[in-house]
């Protein structure tokens, strides 16, 4: 299988896992949970983001598309904010300009910056968007829905850190792969 045959099986998997995980916490949150809405996709983005880059674009986007049609924001204007809004966790990947990826898993302040970077973006494009749309902001219910997930989005990444072969350059770690099996081939 090519690099590129893997990626797109990779990508879909994660695009997949991230559309069902916040399916569950949408449909939990319409019942007992009804304060908070877990969206454990936002780790799991953050990961594909170092596994792959900007192809984490892709699931990125069907996170978006899921979410502006669970919360049937047609309107456009807010849906362009909301969108928006998911895109700002992209604002993680500035981290990708100031150390290489394989090393943000190795260091637990670096994964802890590179998590709040993202959140930042996302809550931070939210707030703006609630301004921009009541003239106000919601803090409380911001805070209330927002807190859980910080909270398990940090565990998720620092059970993924621990893991040997999984919050990992993807591209330079299948090369480094196939180098090693060509060399084994070779003795």
């Amino acid at each position: 299988m090519t690099i590129a045959k893997y990626r797109k099986l990779d990508i879909l998997v994660w695009s997949i896992l991230c559309v069902l995980i916040d399916l569950i916490g949408f449909f939990a949150s319409q019942k007992e949970l009804i304060f908070f809405y877990v969206t454990l996709s936002t780790p799991i983005l953050l990961i594909v983001y170092i596994r792959w880059g900007k192809w984490g674009l892709i699931p990125t986007a069907a996170v978006a598309v899921l979410h502006t049609i669970l919360f049937k924001n047609f309107e456009f204007l807010p849906m362009i904010l909301y969108i928006t809004s998911i895109f700002g966790l992209t604002l993680s990947m500035i981290w990708f300009k100031i150390t290489r990826r394989n090393y943000i898993r190795d260091e637990p302040l670096l994964i802890i910056l590179y998590f709040i970077t993202g959140y930042i973006g996302l809550f931070g494009f939210q707030i703006l968007s609630q301004f921009i749309l009541f003239d106000k902001v919601e803090w409380s219910i911001m805070a209330t829905r927002h807190a859980l997930n910080i909270v398990l989005g940090l565990v998720v990444l620092m059970i993924a850190r621990r893991q040997e072969d999984f919050l990992v350059d993807m591209e330079k770690y299948l090369l480094k792969q196939i180098k090693e099996r060509q060399q084994e081939g070779q003795v």
